[in-house]
């Protein structure tokens, strides 16, 4: 058990240890927020941020959260995209396609005077999104319409609710700016959501229909 626990985890391993060096190296080049994305940086010419962003965190304790959601999160998830070479280009797949994505969000949504957005979260919501969609006993994948997929959009709705409350508070008691960036998560989490069917094994991407949920 333990060893498929840790074959399962070694690309969020990988990429934690991509995420350390990435942090140590943005305190030597302007600190993260000039790793940030933002329409300021991109009318700057700096597109370099729109990869950057995802590997730059605002504190150690922010790197470790994101940390800790993207190895929980990729040990679920591994064999639903398989272990062989195939999975793991399905797993850098959704993970480069949700980050790509919560940028693209975060700059539609977001306006114009916000502060640079910086951290992994975004390509870890991809991640929860995809697993919103999987199903751990028939390991197909669940329909849009189905009752377990529209809990799991109403639990990440909520979670995201409270956890920006948190942040801004938080903030403002400290007398500084920033928050949580919810455009970029929203962004991430509907491509794993949408992408999933494409995304998990092919032999496992029957769709399941189920009842929909009533209120």
């Amino acid at each position: 058990m333990a060893d498929d626990i840790r074959q399962g985890a070694l690309p969020a391993f990988i990429l934690v240890a991509l995420m350390v060096i990435a942090g140590l190296a943005e305190w030597q080049t302007g600190g993260p927020l000039a790793w940030g994305l933002s329409r300021q940086a991109l009318s700057d010419g700096r597109w370099v941020t729109m990869l950057t962003h995802a590997v730059a965190h605002a504190s150690p304790w922010h790197l470790f959260m994101n940390c800790s959601a993207l190895i929980g999160l990729t040990v679920y998830l591994r064999p639903f995209l398989g272990f062989s070479l195939s999975g793991w280009a399905r797993y850098g797949l959704v993970l480069a396609g949700a980050a790509g994505a919560s940028a693209i969000a975060y700059i539609l949504l977001h306006p114009s005077d916000g502060l640079p957005m910086v951290g992994a979260s975004g390509a870890i919501c991809g991640l929860w999104g995809l697993a919103v969609r999987c199903d751990t006993e028939t390991r197909f994948v669940k329909s849009l319409r189905s009752r377990d997929v529209l809990v799991g959009i109403r639990e990440f709705a909520i979670s995201n609710l409270v956890l920006f409350g948190a942040l801004f508070l938080l903030a403002r008691l400290e007398g500084g700016a920033g928050g949580l960036a919810w455009e970029a998560h929203l962004g991430g989490f509907l491509f794993g959501l949408l992408a999933a069917p494409w995304l998990i094994k092919p032999a496992e991407t029957t769709t399941v229909e189920a009842p929909a949920a009533t209120s």
